[in-house]
This record gives structure tokens, C-alpha cells and sequence, in this order.
């Protein structure tokens, strides 16, 4: 895989919740290891992780669903990811703050987009809170503002040919 990716193991569900806590306890939008665990059961091919020194410096996960919506935070992949779904979703997706700007969130955004073009997916979507720069470079746009929780997040689609 790409500088160094490799597909999530179980073993690695408790760091990837913590850098999830690092990444996003700010905005109020961190998941639960538990839902960390239920989306790699749900989609591993869908699930990676970059590792540096030992730890989990970068992970981005997925779900393919039937029909176009906003994403929700907490959801459970269990009951939202279909294998014969055409609209990729980009669940979650983050780098540990000390490993930021060397490239490792454009190589998991890159590697998820190869994902969703090796699945037969139509369509990328994702919501975010900060980081709308790192998917515009790679031509995603924003069709939609929405709040949850009191959390402003943007909805953001990349169309796939």
C-alpha cells in the first residue's frame, strides 16, 4: 500500500480511538473504539492505518452505502454499510497532531478515494469540521452545511468517473 499504509487490524482499535480523542475532542465529534471496531468488521478492505515508531500516526475508514444522505455522527457501520452500495462514505479520517504536514492525510485520502474507484462506487462523501483544505486539494466540494449536536460540520462530495 501507498507510503506505508497497511489495512487496520483489531489490534489497533484503541490507538486509532485515541488519535480519533487527539484529533477531535475539540470539535466535540470523537467516535468510541466500539464504533471503530464495528467498521472494520463491517468493512476492513475500508479501514487503514499509517504506523510510525510503534504508534498510529494516520487512519482513514470508510462504509459504502445504497443512497446518498448525510453522514451521522455515532452511527453503527453494522447497519449503514452495504456491500453492493455505490456512494462511499469517508467515516473518519485523521493524523496525530505531531505527524501532521509530512502528507500521511493526503496519502490516506488518496488511498481511500483508490478504494472507493476499486469498488465501483459512484460517489465520495464526508463530513468535516476543520479540514475542508485537505479535501479540496483532491477537487471534493462542499454541498451542504448541516449541525449536529451543536456542531457546525460541512457535507463535502467528490463525483467519481
Amino acid at each position: 500500500m501507498t507510503i506505508g499504509l497497511r489495512y487496520a487490524q483489531i489490534s489497533d482499535i484503541k490507538a486509532v480511538g485515541d488519535l480519533d480523542y487527539e484529533a477531535f475532542n475539540p470539535y466535540g465529534t470523537v467516535e468510541n473504539q466500539e464504533t471503530f471496531h464495528r467498521r472494520r468488521i463491517a468493512f476492513p478492505h475500508g479501514f487503514v492505518v499509517k504506523e510510525l515508531d510503534g504508534e498510529i500516526a494516520a487512519y482513514g475508514c470508510s462504509e459504502k452505502w445504497l443512497a446518498d444522505r448525510d453522514p451521522g455522527l455515532g452511527e453503527d457501520p453494522i447497519k449503514t454499510h452495504h456491500a453492493g452500495g455505490k456512494i462511499f462514505c469517508i467515516t473518519g479520517m485523521a493524523v496525530r497532531m505531531k505527524y501532521r504536514g509530512k502528507g500521511y492525510g493526503l496519502a490516506v485520502l488518496d488511498k481511500l478515494i483508490e478504494i472507493a474507484h476499486q469498488e465501483g462506487c459512484t460517489k465520495i462523501i464526508l463530513e468535516t469540521t476543520h479540514a475542508q483544505g485537505l479535501y479540496f486539494k483532491r477537487g471534493f466540494r462542499i454541498v451542504r452545511s448541516r449541525e449536529e449536536r451543536g456542531i457546525r460540520l460541512d457535507v463535502m462530495a467528490l463525483d467519481l468517473d
